[in-house]
């Protein structure tokens, strides 16, 4: 997957994708697992949480991100020869495992700012079990098609069923990278981006401040 959280301001570009460890065929109905794992983060406003996801955070394909899922696949089956060639007794398990950052005590953030983090949270995890859910939707169709096979021979069935593979592989990118664009959409409106935005530049304008100025402020 290609690179999803550029936010287009002046916040690092970074990245949320779904890694694929190991290629994923097809089964009568994909049986999977998924374990969530936490890095941990803190921080006192929304500005320094999102830094902390920056420097703690996963990587996807060499961009950093806030969250990642990856997938591991097994399968068993065999080609029987008859008169015709075809694929029995499938069996695929996926195995996924979906990264998300964890603050350590939010209680010490202000009520606006730890309500905003908790949709964010939620935000991350609904976008990687969605990646998941594309991944055994795209498993789930090639079953049918890899089922259906039946050639003359083993090997003929064998090469069909990977080019099956290649085809499903590259449709199914192509719809993760569309997922991935309709929620940039929506990353660049969530209440926990912007209020991060504003921080960071109120951080900005008091930078720009005459250190005069700033020692006169401060008086008052």
């Amino acid at each position: 997957m290609g690179p999803f959280m550029n936010l287009r301001f002046s916040l690092p570009i970074l990245a949320m994708g779904f890694v694929v460890v190991a290629p994923i065929s097809a089964s009568a109905k994909p049986t999977y697992t998924t374990k969530y794992t936490y890095y941990a983060i803190g921080g006192d406003t929304a500005a320094e949480i999102y830094n902390a996801m920056i420097r703690r955070g996963p990587h996807v394909n060499g961009a950093r991100a806030y969250a990642s899922t990856s997938a591991t696949s097994s399968q068993e089956g065999r080609l029987a020869q008859g008169q015709i060639c075809s694929v029995q007794d499938y069996r695929l398990k996926i195995d996924f495992v979906i990264r998300l950052p964890r603050i350590k005590n939010d209680k010490i953030l202000t009520g606006a700012t730890r309500a905003r983090w908790q949709q964010f949270s939620q935000f991350l995890k609904k976008h990687e079990e969605t990646h998941r859910s594309i991944w055994l939707d795209c498993a789930r169709d090639l079953e049918v098609q890899v089922k259906s096979i039946s050639v003359a021979d083993c090997g003929a069935a064998d090469t069909k069923a990977a080019k099956l593979w290649e085809q499903m592989r590259k449709s199914c990118a192509r719809k993760h990278d569309a997922f991935d664009a309709a929620e940039q959409k929506r990353l660049v409106r969530h209440p926990f981006v912007k209020l991060v935005l504003n921080q960071k530049n109120q951080l900005s304008n008091a930078a720009a401040v005459p250190a005069r100025k700033r020692k006169w402020l401060a008086a008052q």
